[in-house]
C-alpha cells in the first residue's frame, strides 16, 4: 500500500516530467512567458520533496531513496540559480550546458528509480512520463534543426 508520501513523490515525479515536456513544446514554439510559468512549476516541487525528505527523516528510510532526493533536490537548486537568480544563459555554450544535462538526467532517473521503489506500478507510470519527455524533446530539436534550414 502506497502512504501519503509515496503519493505525493509520485505525483510530484509526474508533475515533473509533464513541465519538462511542457518546456520542450513551448521553447520549439519560442513562447517565453509560458516558458517562465512551467519553470516556476519546475522550482515548487522542491516543496512537496521536502515533505517527502522529512518523512524519510522521521521513519527512516535506506540510504538510497535520501540519495535520490539529494539528487533530485540538487537540480531544483541548481535549475534557480542559474535560471531565476542569476539568470545565466548557460544553455549557450556546450561546456556549461553539458553538465546541466547530465544533472538533469540524474533528477529524471532519481525519479524513476524512488518511484519504482516505492510502488512498480507507479514507477512504471512516471517511466512513460519520462519516455513522453524523450519524444517531446525529439520533436523539439527536429522542428528547431527544420527552422535553421530555413534561415
Amino acid at each position: 500500500m502506497v502512504d501519503i508520501y509515496g503519493w505525493i513523490f509520485f505525483i510530484s515525479g509526474v508533475i515533473f516530467f509533464i513541465s519538462i515536456i511542457g518546456i520542450f513544446i513551448s521553447a520549439a514554439r519560442e513562447n517565453e512567458k509560458f516558458l517562465r510559468g512551467i519553470g516556476v512549476i519546475i522550482i515548487s516541487l522542491i516543496i512537496p520533496l521536502i515533505i517527502v525528505f522529512i518523512d524519510y527523516l522521521v521513519i527512516g528510510q535506506e540510504l538510497m531513496r535520501f540519495i535520490y532526493l539529494i539528487v533530485i533536490f540538487i537540480y531544483l537548486i541548481v535549475e534557480l540559480l542559474l535560471d531565476f537568480i542569476l539568470k545565466i544563459d548557460f544553455r549557450a555554450k556546450t561546456r556549461t550546458h553539458v553538465p546541466y544535462i547530465i544533472l538533469e538526467y540524474a533528477a529524471c532517473f532519481a525519479f524513476i528509480f524512488n518511484t519504482i521503489e516505492i510502488n512498480e506500478t507507479l514507477g512504471w507510470v512516471v517511466s512513460i512520463c519520462f519516455w513522453a519527455m524523450l519524444a517531446t524533446l525529439i520533436y523539439y530539436i527536429v522542428l528547431k534543426k527544420k527552422k535553421e534550414k530555413k534561415q
